[in-house]
């Protein structure tokens, strides 16, 4: 009976490990896509400031970041509002 008991809970801290190490990992890569999201947003602005045609802005948004066209269109119409809003 003993020998069950154990066996049962043998594995009980490396289950309890690899839990903690995907928890911290899934932070880390929540971290890392919010980084790519400012960075992105940081890009648009940018490229839209400096009146490169938009066009352009969403075709390097693809080329670069690896976006799909209805992301880039995503992030560019995102700036535009939020330049409406800054020059009112």
């Amino acid at each position: 009976m003993a020998r069950s008991f154990k066996e049962s809970f043998s594995g009980f801290g490396r289950e309890l490990l690899d839990g903690i190490r995907q928890d911290h990992f899934a932070r880390l890569d929540e971290a890392a896509f919010e980084e790519r999201i400012v960075g992105i947003e940081k890009a648009v602005a940018a490229l839209y400031e400096a009146e490169v045609d938009e066009e352009e802005i969403i075709a390097l948004l693809q080329k670069y970041w690896d976006l799909r066209l209805s992301e880039a269109k995503e992030f560019l119409r995102h700036e535009k509002q939020y330049q409406e809003r800054e020059s009112r």
